[in-house]
Formats: structure tokens, C-alpha cells, sequence
């Protein structure tokens, strides 16, 4: 059996505000929105019945979904409870997003202005040695929270410098 990596999905408080943190400040597009509701879908997540208001991220129009934003209302219009996390410091449960970009510079800029909490401000490392999975490079990486404060990990891989004796 392989599994194959579908999206992320981030249930949220708000999702207007989520959109235009995803959309506005990372560069996302929405590929898809709809609007599900009734026992169907309150049966998804365990309830009698619920309204889900749901978007479909993408890095671009003509690429695949890479994270679903999910608002969930009661039918009735009441919010469902808080999820409350501790923000400023990681915890067991938490989950993280964790994307690269071409722009670190930029999108940290981006990040400041719309007065972002970090976790790990922008740091720099280097990597000398290739894995299977992740190359040999300067290391630029940042960890900050969207406003439903789930972690997401941006990374920009350059590679290293040359050095002469």
C-alpha cells in the first residue's frame, strides 16, 4: 500500500481571516470553495449536523490543492469551542505546515508586516552533507503561526558557498 500526500487540512476559526493570510501574505490561490451543511456533513466530524465552509489552496491556478481550510459552524449559527493553544511555544498535538519558498526575504517581510507571531524567527544553517531527501545547502528557515495558530515552517535552500584555500 503507498499512501499518497493529498493536502493539509487546517480546521479554522475564521475563514475569510485564514484566506487572506494564506492568500494575501503567502501567495496561495483558491482553487475551489464550496459550502457543505446538514447531518452529512456533521457526520464527517462526529456532530448531529454542522455547516462547513470549505477552501482549497493551491501554489498556483493549474496546480493541485495543497491545503484545505476548513470554518465549521453549528447549524444553528453558534461557534464551536475554542481549541486553545499556547502560542509562543510548541506543544505535543501541534501540527505544522511546512513548505519552501524562492522569496524567504520577501515573505518574511510580508510576515512582519502583518504582525505575525514567531516561533523561530529567520535563521540560517548550513547542511554539508545531501540525504536522500533534503540536499546539501545554506539553510534559510523561519516557523511562525497562521492566525489559528498552527505552526508553519518556511524554508529556502541555497547552495553553499565554495570554498577556496
Amino acid at each position: 500500500m503507498a499512501l499518497v500526500f493529498e493536502r493539509v487540512t487546517i480546521f479554522c476559526r475564521n475563514l475569510d481571516r485564514s484566506l487572506d493570510f494564506y492568500c494575501g501574505v503567502l501567495g496561495l490561490v483558491p482553487v475551489e470553495k464550496k459550502t457543505i451543511f446538514g447531518p452529512a456533513a456533521g457526520g464527517l466530524l462526529q456532530l448531529a449536523n454542522c455547516t462547513m465552509r470549505i477552501a482549497l489552496l493551491a501554489p498556483a491556478a493549474e496546480a493541485g490543492a495543497v491545503l484545505g481550510l476548513f470554518e465549521i459552524s453549528k447549524v444553528d449559527g453558534a461557534a464551536l469551542d475554542e481549541i486553545c493553544t499556547a502560542p509562543g511555544r510548541p506543544h505535543y498535538g501541534q501540527t505544522a505546515v511546512v513548505v519552501s519558498t524562492d522569496d524567504f526575504d520577501g515573505l518574511h517581510k510580508r510576515l512582519k508586516e502583518a504582525d505575525t507571531l514567531f516561533l523561530t524567527p529567520p535563521l540560517t544553517y548550513p547542511k554539508r552533507q545531501a540525504s536522500e531527501r533534503s540536499p546539501a545547502g545554506l539553510y534559510h528557515e523561519m516557523i511562525f503561526y497562521d492566525p489559528d495558530g498552527i505552526l508553519v515552517s518556511v524554508m529556502q535552500v541555497k547552495p553553499l558557498p565554495i570554498e577556496t584555500n
